[in-house]
């Protein structure tokens, strides 16, 4: 075989296998969308502390957000941290209390939804 003839034939089998290569890849299209192109919805959320004791939250223009409710940090007397959570809602508040005895106190108040 001619050196040309070679040369053909191995550009024409690597051709095949670089189309073989191409035919198992997945198309452009199949890719995650990236986080800037993601939308976020549109919900409106106004934590509140209540007396000290008490965190609520209401949210409107839920969008695509099924329900929401209030995350209290609470803190002891000792000084120590916990969480507290309101009940799921989609409409009113969501309300938790850190103590009905003074034991504890609002931290922050924050939306989970």
């Amino acid at each position: 075989m001619s050196s040309r003839k070679f040369l053909s034939a191995l550009g024409a089998g690597a051709m095949v296998l670089g189309g073989l290569g191409a035919v198992g890849a997945p198309a452009a299209s199949a890719a995650p969308a990236s986080p800037a192109s993601v939308v976020r919805p549109l919900i409106s959320c106004t934590p509140e502390n209540v007396d000290g004791y008490t965190g609520r939250t209401s949210c409107t223009n839920l969008g695509t957000v099924s329900a929401y409710r209030v995350r209290v940090t609470c803190r002891r007397t000792n000084g120590t941290l916990f969480t507290v959570y309101g009940v799921w809602r989609v409409a009113g508040y969501s309300v938790a209390t850190c103590s009905t005895t003074g034991a504890a106190t609002v931290w922050s108040v924050g939306t989970d939804y």
